[in-house]
C-alpha cells in the first residue's frame, strides 16, 4: 500500500489516479482469484469520471474471488463503484472491505457497486463507509448507494455491512440500495449505517449493533451462516464469532478474524489472543500484556503493533473508563487462540521456506521479566528450537518470568546450550521464574554442553519463590557442566510449592560436582514450602566426580519444605525403595494399581493447585498398568501415556526383562487408535509400534506389531534389547483430543537380561 499518502487524494501512482482496476467493459476478469487469507491494504483509486471502479473493475460470469480482505481502501469513481468490484458477474466468497468508497453519479457499494444476475456473494461483509459525493462536497444525490451492494440482481447470502451510508439520492440502503435478486440471511447495522429502514422489501432489514454482536455461534440470526463457501459438498464453517464486543469475522481460507476487527480480546477476559507465532514473538515488547507501551524504544513498540494490525484502542481490551485512548483498560496478559507452528510465522497454514522462527529467542530478561499472565489454553507451541550461549543467560520459551505461565504444551523441544555458569538457567518453558507455573508440559531434549555451572530442567531451569504445580515433563535432560543442577522437571527449586508434578525423562550429568534428580537437581525450599503429590519414573545418573544423583533430586541438603506423598518407581529409576514413608520408592505395579484417591499411597494426592480454597482433583488414575496422569484444567492425557513393564503375575519384575512381555496402555487407547485396513478386508485398529534406544533420544523401530491381533499391545523383550530403553507409539484417530495424531509412551528403564543383571 504505497500507492497513496492518505485520504486527501495526494497520490503518487498513475499521475494521482491510483490503481487501474482489473477488468473493464472490453473484457472482465474471467478466472479465479484466491486470496488465501491475505489482505491488500491502502488501495487508492481517484477516477471521478470513470465507471467500474474497484480492485476489480468488471468480472465475467463463471469467475471467482474468494478469501480476500481489502483494508483501508479509498475508492472514488463516477459510477458502478465498489471497494472490491465495480460491476460484478462473479462469485464473491468470504471477502471483506474496510475503509471509504465514494461515487459521484450512481451505484455504489462498500463491497460491490453493481451485482449482476449471474453473480453470487456469500459469507462476505463490508465496514467501508459509502458516500455519494464529489471530493469537493460532503454529500450528493447519487442513486443506489448502500453498505454492501448498490444494486443487486444476483444472489447474496450470509453477509452483512456496518459502514455509514451517506447520500441524498434515491435507493439509499443500509445493505443494498435496490435488489431485484435474492438476499437471504443477511443484515446491516441499523445504528452505524444511520439507516434504520431502507424501504426495499427484497432486502433484509436493519439490526441493532448489540444484536449483531450478541450471538456467539451459528444460532439465532446466524443459524444459517455455516454455509458451503467453496462450492463443494458440506458446510465450511467460515465465521468466527468472537465475543460480545465484535461482529462476526471471517476465518475461511486461513483468514485472521482478529486482524479484521482489531479486537484481540474477543472474549473480554483481559487476555490478548495469540493467533500466530508473530504475535507470540511480539510479547517481548509488552511484557505485562496491558497493551500499553513498555519502557522501550518507539521502534520496538512499532514491532509489537505490526503484529497486531488494525488494533482498536488497547487492542480491544475491556475498557472501564470514558476515554479508551488514554486508559486502555484491564488487559493483564495473553492467551493462545490455537496451536502454534513456528514453521508458519503468519498463521496462514503454509510452513514457509524462510522458517522465521527456526531458532527461538527467549522472551524477557533478568532486567525485564515477563510479568503478566500467559494462558496456553492446553494448546501447544512447536517445534521449539533454541541454540544459545549459556554464560549468565536464562533460556527457554520465556527467559525470565515473574508472572503466571499456565496450560502450555511444548512437544519435541530441542534446547541446546553451550557453556554456562552459576547464573545460567535452562528450561524448555522457563529459564528462570519466580511467579506461578501451572498445567504445563514438555517433551524432547534439553542439553547443556560444558560450562562451570547452571540449573537445567526439562520444563524449568530455576524456580525461586514461586509455585510449580500440575505440570510434567518427558524431556531428556543432559548436562556436562561442572556443578550443574539437572532435573527431569526443574533444575533447581527454591520456591514455595512443588505439587502434583511428575517427570519421566532420562537425566544425565557428567560434570564434576554436578547433581542429577528425576524431578529436580537441587531441592532447596523454605520453611512452609510444600513438596507433595508427585512422582518420577525416569532414571537420573551422574558420571562425574563429586555431586550426587537421586530418584527425586540430586541434593536437598538445605531443604526445609514439608514433603508429603512423593514417590519414585524403583524399577524404572533403578533406585531402591528407601526407608521413608512420605518420600519413598514403589514398584511399577504398586504405582499403577490404585484407581482413586481413596486410601492407599494416593490418599493425600487431591492437591490444591489454583491457590483457591479446596482441593482441585488434578489426577486421572485410569486403569491398572497406568501411572497417574494430570487432568487439571482440562489437560489432555493423550500426550502422557503410560507403560507397564514385566508381568503382573511376577511382582518385583519392574524392569523389562528378556523373555517377558512388556505391555502398553493409554487412556481410551483402543477407542482413539486410528483405523487400519485388515488383511482379509474391513478395518481394525492401528497397532502400537515398539522402539528401542541406547540413549533415550534416538529411537529405532523394532517391530511393526501384528496387523490385527491384540498382541500389538505387547512386546517380548529379547537379548538385543539389553541396556536399551524401550517405548511404544501409536497413530490416533481424528477423534483424538486436542487434534493429536500420535501418542508415545515416553521413558522406561533399560532392558535387563533374564538374570536381572
Amino acid at each position: 500500500g504505497d500507492s497513496a499518502t492518505g485520504d486527501d487524494g495526494d497520490a503518487y501512482y498513475n499521475g494521482g489516479e491510483g490503481w487501474n482496476p482489473l477488468g473493464n467493459s472490453l473484457g472482465g476478469f474471467a478466472t479465479t482469484f484466491r486470496g488465501n487469507g491475505y489482505t491488500i491494504s491502502n488501495l487508492f483509486i481517484r477516477r471521478t469520471g470513470a465507471s467500474s471502479m474497484g480492485l476489480f473493475g468488471q468480472t465475467s460470469s463463471g469467475s471467482r474471488i474468494e478469501s480476500l480482505g481489502l483494508e483501508n481502501v479509498f475508492v472514488h469513481g463516477g459510477s458502478w463503484t465498489g471497494g472490491l468490484v465495480g460491476l460484478n458477474r462473479a462469485t464473491v466468497a468470504a471477502c471483506y472491505t474496510t475503509g471509504h468508497v465514494r461515487v459521484g453519479l450512481f451505484t455504489l457499494g462498500g463491497l460491490v457497486g453493481s451485482h449482476q444476475a449471474t453473480g453470487s456473494i456469500i459469507a462476505s461483509y463490508s465496514s467501508a463507509d459509502a458516500v455519494a459525493s464529489s471530493l469537493g462536497s460532503a454529500t450528493g444525490a447519487a442513486t443506489h448507494v448502500a453498505g454492501l451492494v448498490g444494486f443487486s440482481a444476483g444472489t447474496i447470502d450470509s453477509s452483512y455491512s456496518t459502514g455509514t451510508v451517506t447520500s441524498t439520492g434515491a435507493n439509499r440502503g443500509g445493505f443494498v440500495g435496490e435488489s431485484t435478486g435474492t438476499v437471504t440471511n443477511s443484515y446491516w447495522d441499523s445504528t452505524t449505517s444511520t439507516i434504520s429502514d431502507d424501504g426495499d422489501m427484497n432486502a433484509p432489514e436493519g439490526v441493532a449493533t448489540a444484536d449483531l454482536k450478541s450471538v456467539l455461534s451459528y444460532t439465532g440470526i446466524y443459524a444459517n451462516w455455516n454455509v458451503d463457501v467453496d462450492g463443494t459438498t458440506g458446510a465450511d464453517d467460515p465465521w468466527h464469532f468472537g465475543g460480545t464486543s465484535t461482529y462476526p469475522a471471517l476465518k475461511y481460507g486461513g483468514q485472521d478474524p482478529y486482524r479484521q476487527h482489531g479486537d484481540y480480546d474477543t472474549d473480554d477476559d483481559g487476555l490478548i489472543e495469540i493467533w500466530t507465532p508473530d504475535r507470540l514473538n511480539a510479547i517481548r515488547w509488552d511484557l505485562d500484556g496491558d497493551a500499553v507501551q513498555d519502557a522501550t524504544s518507539a521502534a520496538d513498540w512499532a514491532k509489537h503493533g505490526a503484529a497486531f494490525p488494525n488494533a482498536l484502542p488497547s487492542l480491544g481490551c475491556p475498557d472501564t473508563t470514558a476515554d479508551a485512548d488514554s486508559d486502555p483498560g484491564p488487559c493483564t496478559g495473553y492467551e493462545l487462540a490455537r496451536d502454534l507452528d513456528f514453521r508458519d510465522a503468519n498463521g496462514d497454514g503454509d510452513a514457509g521456506a524462510d522458517r522465521v522462527y527456526r531458532y527461538w529467542t527467549p522472551i524477557g530478561s533478568a532486567a525485564s521479566a515477563f510479568s503478566g499472565t500467559f494462558d496456553g489454553g492446553n494448546k501447544t507451541v512447536s517445534p521449539l528450537i533454541i541454540e544459545a550461549e549459556g554464560a549468565g543467560a536464562s533460556i527457554g520459551l520465556f527467559a525470565n518470568s515473574t508472572g503466571t505461565v499456565m496450560k502450555t504444551g511444548l512437544p519435541d523441544v530441542e534446547v541446546s546450550v553451550t557453556g554456562g555458569d552459576s547464573d545460567t538457567h535452562i528450561g524448555a518453558l522457563l529459564g528462570e521464574q519466580s511467579g506461578r507455573a501451572r498445567g504445563n508440559w514438555s517433551t524432547g531434549t534439553v542439553t547443556q554442553t560444558g560450562g562451570s555451572g547452571g540449573d537445567i530442567g526439562g520444563l524449568i531451569g530455576y524456580s525461586s519463590d514461586g509455585d510449580v504445580t500440575a505440570s510434567w515433563s518427558g524431556a531428556h535432560v543432559t548436562s556436562s557442566a561442572a556443578s550443574a543442577n539437572a532435573g527431569g522437571l526443574v533444575g533447581e527449586i527454591r520456591g514455595a510449592q512443588l505439587s502434583a508434578v511428575y517427570a519421566t525423562g532420562v537425566v544425565m550429568t557428567s560434570g564434576a560436582g554436578a547433581y542429577a534428580g528425576g524431578l529436580a537437581g537441587e531441592l532447596r525450599m523454605p520453611v512452609g514450602g510444600l513438596f507433595s503429590a508427585s512422582y518420577a519414573t525416569g532414571p537420573a545418573t551422574k558420571t562425574g566426580t563429586g555431586g550426587a544423583a537421586g530418584a527425586l533430586y540430586g541434593t536437598a541438603a538445605s531443604n526445609s519444605a514439608t514433603i508429603t506423598a512423593v514417590y519414585w518407581d524403583t524399577g524404572t529409576t533403578g533406585y531402591a525403595a528407601g526407608a521413608g514413608t512420605q518420600e519413598r520408592g514403589y514398584g511399577t505395579m504398586a504405582l499403577q494399581m490404585p484407581a482413586a484417591y481413596a486410601g492407599g499411597i494416593y490418599a493425600q494426592w487431591n492437591a490444591n493447585i489454583d491457590a483457591q480454597a479446596g482441593a482441585d482433583d488434578p489426577w486421572d488414575f485410569g486403569a491398572m498398568m497406568q501411572y497417574p496422569m494430570l487432568k487439571w484444567g482440562g489437560m489432555s492425557v493423550v500426550h502422557q501415556g503410560s507403560l507397564a513393564m514385566g508381568r503382573p503375575a511376577l511382582p518385583g519384575n519392574d524392569h523389562p526383562i528378556v523373555g517377558q512381555d512388556a505391555a502398553v496402555c493409554l487412556v481410551d487407547g483402543p477407542a482413539m487408535r486410528a483405523p487400519r485396513p485388515r488383511m482379509g478386508g474391513g478395518t481394525g485398529k492401528q497397532p502400537w509400534r515398539w522402539q528401542r534406544s541406547a540413549d533415550g533420544k534416538t529411537w529405532t523401530e523394532i517391530t511393526p506389531g501384528p496387523m490385527d491381533t491384540p498382541g500389538s499391545y505387547y512386546y517380548m523383550v529379547t537379548s538385543a534389547d539389553v541396556n536399551n530403553y524401550l517405548r511404544a507409539c501409536v497413530d490416533l484417530s481424528a477423534a483424538a483430543p486436542d487434534g493429536a495424531t500420535e501418542a508415545c509412551v515416553w521413558t522406561f528403564a533399560k532392558a535387563q537380561a533374564a538374570s536381572g543383571g
